[in-house]
């Protein structure tokens, strides 16, 4: 049986500044770009799984990420396609999230570092739009 979700079999992983760019004054210059990279991603379809925000201590974060794993590993056993995307310093949690991918093995998600700016916003369609041609093209011999 076909799924019709047109988000199915994409999901993207991002940092709280980008899912939150709105919340930026109007005078912010980064505002505008993380404005349009997450249309960039509502319109490829993808689903979104939210980090905490870069500057939060690990200890208010570990639930949150320790939560995002466990849906990431879980869609990943379902065939899913994940693409992280990373904007300018790691947070200050990272290394236990790196710690937590090692210990629960999770792999193939794809890494990409976003830059705020015209080419790396057409960088960042680029590799929208494949990780769903690939995805759909899975979908499509999965479902014979």
């Amino acid at each position: 049986m076909r799924n019709n979700d047109p988000r199915s079999r994409c999901i993207a992983i991002l940092p709280d500044t980008l899912v939150n760019g709105h919340l930026l004054a109007q005078g912010d210059r980064r505002r505008a770009p993380l404005l349009r990279a997450f249309a960039l991603v509502e319109n490829a379809g993808f689903g979104i799984v939210q980090l905490p925000p870069d500057d939060f201590p690990l200890e208010p974060a570990r639930a949150s990420l320790d939560f995002a794993l466990d849906q990431i590993a879980d869609y990943l056993k379902h065939g899913y396609r994940f693409l992280w995307v990373e904007l300018g310093a790691p947070p200050a949690w990272r290394s236990y999230l790196d710690e937590e991918i090692r210990r629960r093995a999770v792999t193939g998600v794809e890494n990409f570092h976003l830059q705020p700016d015209e080419p790396g916003l057409q960088a960042f369609a680029g590799k929208l739009g494949k990780i769903r041609r690939a995805a759909g093209a899975s979908a499509a011999s999965a479902d014979g």
